[in-house]
């Protein structure tokens, strides 16, 4: 399988490839797959889910629109998540009172406790992860994985 490389510090096939692996197999070890962690605080969420409860967690103001283009999604499939969270009590839609047309989107109480839950079961994740490694090395990749994600 040849993967094309759009930069011109060329790639190897061997390097994505071991990438990927590493990527899958970190995901599948440390139980990162919202779907697969039975017990957990997102045991029961849609895999779009616990994405979009943590993006909105913040007080910035949010919508559709601004929540899609967080996430890289579909405005569809963003509508579809805050409908089943608006469900469970998770999300709530808030009209401004001088422009109907303007919908924010807000954490409930009972969201802001569900994504503090999240956010410590991924901490501590992160945390048994980088208790493997060297302090040197810990700083290392934390210095990579931050450059890879906003780089």
């Amino acid at each position: 399988m040849k993967i094309a490389s759009t930069r011109s510090n060329s790639v190897s096939d061997r390097q994505a490839l071991a990438l990927d692996e590493g990527v899958a197999t970190l995901l599948q070890r440390f139980k990162l797959e919202p779907s697969i962690i039975a017990g957990s605080p997102y045991a029961d969420l849609h895999a779009n889910d616990v994405g979009l409860l943590v993006v909105i967690r913040g007080p910035e103001k949010w919508n559709v629109r601004k929540i899609a283009q967080s996430l890289g999604a579909p405005i569809t499939t963003i509508s579809s998540a805050l409908d089943r969270l608006e469900k469970r009590g998770l999300v709530v839609r808030l009209r401004r009172p001088g422009d109907r047309r303007v919908v924010h989107i807000e954490l409930t109480a009972a969201g802001h406790r569900l994504v503090a839950k999240i956010r410590a079961s991924q901490v501590e994740v992160c945390r048994d992860m980088l208790a493997r490694l060297s302090p040197s090395d810990r700083e290392d990749i934390i210095r990579l994985v931050t450059q890879l994600a906003h780089g």
